[in-house]
């Protein structure tokens, strides 16, 4: 195929200038509608293909955010040829900088759920996290967690092959073979179809003993939990909660409670990993930061080693903050049960639909979505 001449459809600078590319939305969004349309076997290219997918894998088990910042500069190149695929920031400087921002959470971000592209992350904003929230390009040498490594290498392997492409015509083609892969990698969660039985208190914390237990998934299904009981408590408008491993910028805590007022009730710290005392103080500094007054942590892993929690607790009162602890389920689920405003009988009901919900919030494999059904008893 013959090369395109260098253009763009959409671009406000030229390549020799030093000015940051915008970009227009609404064109941006019409762009990748249309692009998404032909995404088809067909109209992908195998090698993309065969590279995204192995990308993908090198991901899943690191940082899954570079997957949303290689759609974004795959989008970006194909609307004008001349960006820089490296830039993060505009104000990075070089010729063909831009926001990765403004094109990935205005346009990239909306859109996927419409158009069924799985970017790695589910929030609004994922290129507020590590590493992107703090670089203005992306290079080998930024630095990452070890194991996040091999993903940085192979991104920019990526980002070389898409920095000489001078042809909009094989950009986008690329794009629509990242598309075309990522699709393949949308959720479908079980429903559940068939009437709740009853469920006594005592059954389902055995039930959430047992299905945090078998796979922790990172914490997702530990913390899915705490928000799930913090709705019950307190009410689905009233609980906050971010996905695992997001940074602490709008909640300091795993599950907050918002107060009438919307400033923090209670605040909650998620562990089935051993907490050492380092990070209980951590955790209560971060709160009292925050001019938080209740604070929780739920330190439920197996081997939770013993701390002394009555004299963090005890410092923490004198600064002002009321600290407590829940080292096992059984307490911190007889506690929530007890002090909603549901009868008790009833509530582990409406809890397993919670729950339930949060999993897919918290991106709980598919594989646990199910356990969780299977052991409610909820689908026929």
């Amino acid at each position: 195929m013959p090369k395109q001449k260098k253009d763009s459809i959409d671009s406000r600078h030229h390549a020799e200038s030093s000015e940051p590319l915008n970009f227009n939305a609404e064109k941006a969004q019409s762009f990748l509608r249309e692009q998404a349309s032909l995404s088809t076997e067909q109209n992908t290219d195998a090698s993309w293909v065969r590279l995204f997918r192995s990308f993908s894998k090198v991901c899943e088990g690191t940082s899954r955010t570079h997957i949303a910042f290689l759609g974004t500069a795959l989008l970006a190149k194909s609307l004008d040829i001349n960006i820089n695929v490296f830039s993060v920031k505009a104000r990075e400087g070089s010729p063909g900088a831009y926001s990765t921002r403004s094109l990935g959470h205005g346009v990239l971000v909306p859109l996927s759920t419409e158009l069924g592209i799985n970017l790695g992350v589910t929030g609004r904003e994922p290129l507020n996290n590590q590493p992107y929230f703090q670089i203005d390009r992306v290079s080998r040498n930024i630095t990452v967690h070890a194991k996040a490594k091999p993903a940085v290498e192979m991104l920019c392997d990526i980002l070389d092959k898409l920095a000489v492409i001078d042809s909009l015509d094989e950009m986008r083609q690329a794009l629509r073979s990242y598309i075309f892969v990522r699709r393949g990698y949308v959720p479908h969660y079980p429903e559940r179809t068939k009437p709740l039985s009853s469920i006594s208190p005592d059954e389902i914390i055995s039930i959430i003993e047992h299905f945090v237990s078998e796979d922790t998934e990172g914490g997702k299904r530990a913390q899915a939990v705490v928000a799930g009981l913090l709705d019950l408590f307190a009410g689905t408008e009233r609980v906050v909660t971010d996905r695992i491993n997001d940074p602490d910028r709008h909640l300091p805590g795993d599950v907050g409670v918002k107060s009438h007022d919307q400033g923090w009730e209670k605040i909650f710290e998620v562990r089935d990993k051993p907490v050492k005392e380092s990070d209980a103080y951590i955790f209560a500094e971060k709160a009292l930061k925050e001019g938080i007054c209740e604070a929780a942590i739920i330190a439920v892993a197996k081997n939770q080693p013993k701390i002394d929690f009555e004299k963090i607790r005890l410092r923490a009162k004198e600064r002002g903050l009321g600290l407590s602890f829940f080292t096992e389920w059984h307490s911190f689920i007889k506690q929530v049960l007890f002090w909603s405003e549901l009868p008790q009988l009833h509530s582990p009901e409406i809890l397993v639909d919670l729950i339930y919900t949060r999993l897919i919030q918290l991106e709980v494999s598919q594989e646990g979505v199910q356990s969780w059904i299977d052991a409610t008893g909820s689908q026929e």
